[in-house]
């Protein structure tokens, strides 16, 4: 059993991270917990019979009947081999085992691998794993729908989930997780089993288990908010150091003077990265005002709108950009079109010098103020110094200083510290 109890423990190792798994669009689908933590499995398709199926596929106007909707009951744990392929891929989640990941997920590429190591870091274990089966389109395939308990380091009680897998069978006989999207009619035909009724009920049923704990437990909400977070931020940072050694490594080959300036310019221009996600409407449903079926109603969606998520939230809402502003919809009815890292505004460095001459605005507000987008509390006026703190959304802290630069003096929990002013109200 590793041992990883610290939340913290993962940073020390994120240069060596190049392989996880997590909240994205073809690994996993956005169900269950798997979806709060960014770390969902969704229905993946493989190309690796493309050809085949080409090749036997009726003219366009017989693609209805390409692959017949079979409607029958869901099996439990009816495939010894299916559940073996399904325990080896939780095993390997658990324990942050990319190799093994990358063996049995076909199509997976570097962002979605360094997920899962990440997300490893908080899980302790997956338990009660029951695999509730349906035939797939081809011969030899499934669609697994996934039951299971994860257990976090850091939360007493297993939280349910329920992950989507297409299961094939390759050339050789041998099982694997299919993530590579090809064939539009095996696309179709998924999607038709999922709105099944049985599969509708078994989604209900654990989708209420799941927001019954996090609504009621505001502890477990802020902990898999700070999961994803950390996810994010993890990748990221892997991501900005791969490309670091690239471009390092290309210098040395030029000449050796080059190839040390390069370096030293890699590293102090890393960025630090965010994600930023589309998602697109499955269903016209109500845009809300907060993230509650109570809240004003903005609008609606048309069916295939897209939007920019800024925030999946852990109770089930995306906070999207819209109309200049912000709002809130259901994640459940959402399918996340794109998702990119990219360089995060850090303009600001961290020298001596600016700590102690930054110049104190004398006209902002000072006192109690409210946090109004979760921020980290940084040891001084810089986006790259060291964290002291994640301080959430609406937390209120004490304005000692707001600078002319951008920047304010805070304390929040014990801790003395700097935010951007742009995030107090």
């Amino acid at each position: 059993m590793k041992k990883k109890n610290d939340f913290n423990s993962w940073r020390n190792e994120k240069k060596d991270i190049f392989a996880i798994l997590g909240d994205n669009k073809k690994i996993l689908m956005p169900i269950i917990l798997v979806l709060a933590v960014a770390i969902t499995v969704g229905i993946a398709i493989s190309a690796n019979r493309r050809a085949a199926m080409l090749a036997e596929a009726p003219a366009d106007s017989d693609v209805a009947a390409t692959f017949e909707i079979q409607d029958v009951t869901m099996e439990e744990n009816a495939y010894p081999d299916v559940n073996a392929l399904v325990d080896t891929y939780y095993t390997a989640m658990a324990e942050g085992d990319s190799e093994t990941i990358k063996s049995i997920y076909k199509g997976l590429d570097e962002t979605e691998a360094l997920k899962a190591v990440a997300a490893a870091d908080y899980i302790e274990d997956f338990e009660n794993i029951v695999v509730y089966t349906k035939p797939g389109p081809l011969t030899g395939s499934y669609v697994a729908y996934v039951y299971n308990e994860v257990k976090l380091y850091e939360y007493e009680k297993a939280i349910p989930g329920l992950e989507t897998m297409y299961i094939c069978t390759d050339e050789d006989g041998n099982l694997y997780i299919n993530g590579d999207i090809a064939d539009a009619n095996e696309i179709e035909y998924i999607k038709n089993v999922n709105v099944q009724a049985d599969v509708i009920d078994l989604n209900n049923k654990v989708a209420s288990s799941y927001n019954e704990m996090v609504n009621s437990d505001e502890a477990l909400a802020e902990l898999l908010t700070k999961m994803r977070s950390g996810i994010q931020v993890s990748v990221g940072e892997a991501l900005a150091s791969s490309e670091a050694s690239s471009s390092t490594a290309d210098a040395e080959e030029a000449s050796d003077e080059s190839s040390e300036e390069a370096s030293e310019e890699v590293q102090e221009t890393e960025p630090e990265t965010t994600t930023v996600r589309t998602i697109k409407a499955t269903d016209v449903i109500n845009i809300r005002k907060s993230d509650s079926e109570t809240a004003d109603v903005l609008a609606k969606t048309s069916k295939g709108q897209e939007f920019k998520e800024l925030e999946a939230l852990a109770n089930g809402w995306s906070k999207i950009e819209y109309n200049g502003g912000v709002a809130y919809v259901k994640t459940e009815f959402f399918e996340v079109v794109s998702e990119e890292t990219v360089a995060a505004d850090n303009t600001e460095t961290e020298t001596e010098t600016e700590e102690t001459t930054s110049t104190k605005d004398t006209s902002a507000k000072t006192g109690k103020m409210t946090v109004k987008e979760s921020v980290r509390l940084r040891k001084s006026e810089s986006t790259e110094s060291d964290i002291l703190a994640m301080i959430y959304s609406g937390s209120t802290v004490n304005v000692v200083e707001q600078y002319a630069n951008g920047w304010a003096k805070v304390e929040y929990n014990g801790n003395t510290g700097y935010i951007k002013s742009e995030f107090l109200e």
